[in-house]
């Protein structure tokens, strides 16, 4: 047993014991085993044969750790928020969508029923429950700091085995075989390494020496893998995300923010070769100029509509493959390379109508904590703002990236789509601290007053 694979096997139990005393560790752990994909690695052979499940292992943890400190959680008066209910119903619209959805065929049957993968439904289901868990736990802002330091490990990692990449790991000349299913091909890579950089940057920002370091490898290893990657949709959406980072800055971060861009945009350059900009140059509406991956995504989301008028209900979550070959033939059996053609083609118009109000009670819920945070100590509040901002940024760069990819049941999604709930009740929950801390200063002087400036209180 290699000395990497003991180090993992000590951090993963540790992870799984320390959530029954502090749920939170349970959390983090989980985000770093989605980051690591343990069974995507050479240094896990030597137990997989224990059939160890870690992701489910440290979910049951987390909740039981949970259901034994309930009474100590800060959630606030209500289990569940308006956003939580929205993602839960998305969560539903899912699961019926498997009823009321086409019957797949034979092949289609057996190409769903890999052992590896989940299928939709029941993946969306375990994210729904991480998710709720992460809502309920992270209320605090140490908390969400502690959870945005788990991310950006995370990227850390990921970022050094792009960097480390051989040969093998590279399909047409793009990095394409890194970590587990959601970042099974170079566009979830490239992806997720752009909408986590805002984060990155803000960590960076508000951190110490020891912490700077960290914050700085870590993003330009995600810059360098995006660039390996050669994501013509994770490079749009990346400079997107950089146009809202400008618009969304407070004003009195604005120059700080204008910088950090600079040299991730000069930093970014640098790294790039003949082959990046070869690639990104076919980002372009002219037929003539298209390659055959951009001309094909074309022709399917024109055939999607189509799809769409014939079902409008959905054909149900994980049938695109199977089914747009009817309307497009020349291209079956191709992914949708779109979260919004995909969401609106297998769930139908309910879910699209579902999955769009997430997103913008997202953003809504985001705004709110802007605005409230505005009343606390200077501090605090300083703090709220940068979170809410790195949030507003990465949330901005998912949405986009769902416009050319098929992100709609990607955990790492779902996650951006809950963190608007954590700084929602941890501004609360500041509020209240505010509150009882002015009370007991009150307390404090009025005897002290009506005393003649002798306090009996001790």
């Amino acid at each position: 047993m290699s000395f990497r694979t003991l180090i993992f096997v000590a951090a993963f139990f540790t992870c799984c014991g320390g959530a029954l005393f502090l749920p939170l560790i349970g959390i983090l752990g989980y985000i770093l085993d989605y980051h690591l994909s343990p069974g995507a690695q050479w240094w896990e052979a030597a137990i997989s044969g224990y059939g160890l499940r870690y992701s489910f292992m440290l979910a049951a943890f987390t909740a039981i750790g949970i259901a034994i400190h309930h009474r100590s959680l800060r959630y606030g008066e209500r289990l569940l928020t308006p956003h939580e209910w929205l993602m839960l119903g998305f969560v539903a619209v899912v699961l019926v969508s498997t009823l009321i959805g086409v019957s797949a065929t034979e092949e289609s049957a057996a190409a769903q029923a890999g052992p590896e993968v989940d299928p939709p439904e029941i993946k969306m289901l375990k994210v729904l429950i991480f998710t709720l868990m992460l809502t309920h736990v992270a209320t605090r802002v140490k908390d969400l700091r502690f959870v945005l330091w788990a991310i950006c490990l995370g990227v850390l990692f990921l970022g050094h085995k792009a960097f480390n990449a051989g040969s093998g790991a590279f399909v047409s000349g793009r990095l394409n075989i890194i970590g587990g299913p959601d970042f099974g091909e170079a566009n979830g890579l490239a992806a997720h390494f752009a909408a986590c950089l805002p984060i990155i940057g803000v960590l960076f920002l508000r951190s110490g020496w020891k912490g700077k370091v960290v914050a700085l490898s870590s993003g330009v290893l995600a810059v360098n893998g995006l660039v390996l990657c050669r994501s013509r949709g994770a490079f749009v959406a990346l400079a997107g995300g950089m146009v809202a980072a400008v618009i969304m800055a407070p004003k009195q971060y604005r120059k700080v923010v204008l910088v950090g861009i600079l040299v991730v945009a000069i930093g970014g350059y640098a790294l790039t070769d003949p082959g990046f900009w070869e690639r990104t140059s076919t980002i372009t509406t002219s037929t003539e100029q298209m390659d055959t991956s951009a001309y094909s995504r074309i022709a399917i989301w024109s055939g999607s509509v189509s799809l769409f008028w014939d079902h409008p209900f959905g054909i149900g979550a994980d049938n695109f493959t199977h089914v747009i070959g009817d309307y497009v033939p020349e291209f079956s059996g191709k992914d949708a390379h779109n979260s919004y053609v995909l969401c609106w083609s297998e769930l139908g118009l309910h879910g699209i109508a579902v999955y769009l109000a997430v997103l913008v009670s997202a953003g809504l819920l985001l705004r709110r904590v802007y605005k409230g945070c505005q009343t606390l100590p200077h501090g605090t509040r300083e703090e709220f703002t940068y979170l809410a901002y790195a949030v507003s940024v990465s949330l901005c760069i998912r949405v986009l990236s769902g416009l050319t990819m098929s992100r709609l049941y990607t955990e790492g999604v779902w996650w951006t789509l809950a963190l608007p709930v954590c700084l929602w009740r941890a501004l609360a929950n500041e509020r209240a601290d505010v509150r009882q801390h002015e009370e007991l200063l009150d307390l404090e002087t009025k005897p002290a007053t009506i005393l003649g400036g002798h306090s009996r209180l001790p």
